[in-house]
């Protein structure tokens, strides 16, 4: 590889941090509810299955937002969906200050998530077309560092509004840097494309959001419902049947609305499920661990968000670093090292599952570089951010835009996913022991999703380990993307 600093232009860097700036206020005020449950739960009184749909919900308009990126990118100015991306961020956040109940939180909930659904894709969009093909894993580190310090300070930052102040002042307080966010944004973006008229597939995204929609719906009323025939195999055979009628649909007309061809390529499709996979654990950890600290354990909002500060903190820092590495030795390297954290420290945090307590969550959250949850953090920094570059430079210019809206899509969906899959694991322990105290119930079904996790980072490693590089692909696709331009 070269070794020849790339050239970028200063409008170019200040429109992707921009871009990223927004986005990173979008996913702050997403894990910043996360800690605020128990009181909404008080506040508005209902339940924890309820109240939990403050994120998914939000998590589940973004990642139905995020399907249509590629046509949207293709078809309108990016200044365009920049600003429609801002005053919905805008908009939204207003409605969630003031809503007196929580049916108007949730509405400015999902009109926020449409916002954040529409930035974040363009950071990595003008990552991919901008900036030369050396330097994308160190810009996508960067980029990422600035979106992954979002779920860093959540907990913390909406454990603190919520205990000191009140929790609608966690929309209140981002307003204004979301606005300057969106504002920069908008007087720098370019784009190397001008955009061209296209049919909006809208049979396809019916069906793919119905999927969406129905494959949540299915797994959230396993914690109240059981093995239910009507309210829980009949939407997740519905939410298949729609996945592949999508499939049949996009792969029969000229104007798809996610290529199918992307599949095509394996390395792509390894790097898209190491990426959901590992999303899929990241947060619902961050909603697992401070909902057991208050429930459980009787912690308050501040406390819970605290425990995941300095952990998540090392793998923002580590993001450029792991961006870096890859583009010097490679996409093995970092694969390598990353699976090796992950599977130590998950291993080790379920093996101690039977002897929870907020101190030794607070040890494994927080320890720098000594604490398990900290050995999670690197693998999460060296994986994550480098799958998403590694998977895009599989893919010709022409296919670009349908691989970022699955990454981002697939990445908000398994947060959302991940989020109701916790939940119902937490109500497990529940049924299995209705005679014990809720304390108890809770412990249990903590140490269940525990396991639940290490099975899915053995799956991340086994996908990680298994990659090979394809050099002369990725040379390939640097001298297309270098003609294209």
């Amino acid at each position: 590889m070269s070794t020849t600093t790339p050239v970028i232009p200063t409008q170019t860097k200040v429109a992707i941090f921009g871009t990223a700036s927004l986005a990173f206020c979008g996913i702050l005020v997403e894990t910043s509810m996360n800690v605020t449950f128990p009181t909404l739960m008080h506040q508005f009184h209902t339940t924890l299955a309820t109240v939990q749909w403050v994120t998914t919900a939000y998590l589940l308009a973004v990642a139905a937002t995020m399907v249509i990126t590629a046509f949207i990118q293709q078809r309108f100015r990016w200044r365009t969906i920049i600003n429609v991306g801002g005053a919905g961020f805008v908009l939204g956040g207003l409605l969630c200050t003031v809503a007196p109940q929580l049916w108007l939180l949730l509405f400015g909930r999902i009109i926020q998530a449409i916002g954040t659904g529409l930035a974040l894709p363009l950071v990595f969009a003008q990552i991919m077309t901008q900036v030369p093909f050396t330097a994308q894993g160190r810009f996508t580190g960067t980029a990422g560092m600035l979106i992954a310090l979002a779920p860093s300070l959540g907990p913390t930052y909406g454990g603190l509004v919520t205990q000191l102040l009140s929790w609608r002042l966690i929309f209140g307080i981002t307003l204004p840097f979301g606005l300057i966010a969106w504002l920069i944004t908008a007087k720098t973006i370019r784009q190397t494309q001008a955009p061209r008229s296209r049919p909006f597939p809208l049979c396809q995204f019916g069906l793919v959001v119905a999927a969406l929609i129905l494959l949540i719906f299915s797994v959230n009323n396993l914690s109240t419902h059981g093995l239910s025939l009507v309210f829980v195999w009949l939407p997740l055979l519905l939410a298949v049947l729609a996945v592949l009628t999508f499939t049949r649909s996009a792969t029969r007309t000229t104007h798809p609305l996610i290529n199918l061809a992307v599949f095509q390529q394996g390395n792509f499709t390894r790097a898209l499920l190491i990426y959901f996979f590992i999303q899929f654990i990241q947060i619902g950890l961050t909603f697992l661990l401070p909902n057991f600290a208050q429930l459980a354990l009787g912690k308050n909002a501040l406390v819970s968000g605290l425990m995941l500060l300095a952990g998540s903190l090392c793998s923002a820092i580590l993001s450029p670093l792991a961006g870096k590495l890859m583009d010097r030795r490679g996409i093995r390297r970092p694969f390598q090292i990353g699976s090796g954290f992950l599977l130590l420290a998950t291993l080790s945090l379920t093996g101690l599952a039977q002897h929870l307590s907020v101190g030794l969550i607070i040890g494994l959250f927080v320890g720098l570089f000594v604490g398990l949850f900290v050995g999670f953090q690197i693998g999460f920094s060296c994986l994550f951010n480098n799958a998403l570059t590694y998977g895009l430079q599989q893919l010709p210019p022409q296919l670009m835009g349908d691989g970022n809206a699955l990454f981002n899509t697939l990445q908000q969906y398994s947060g959302s996913l991940g989020t109701a899959i916790m939940a119902v694991l937490i109500t497990l322990g529940t049924r299995m022991a209705p005679s014990a105290s809720s304390t108890m119930q809770t412990t249990l079904g903590t140490q269940i999703a525990l396991w639940f996790s290490l099975i899915i980072i053995m799956i991340v490693a086994a996908l990680a380990l298994t990659t090979k590089p394809i050099a002369n692909m990725a040379d390939d696709q640097h001298q297309s993307r270098s003609s294209n331009h």
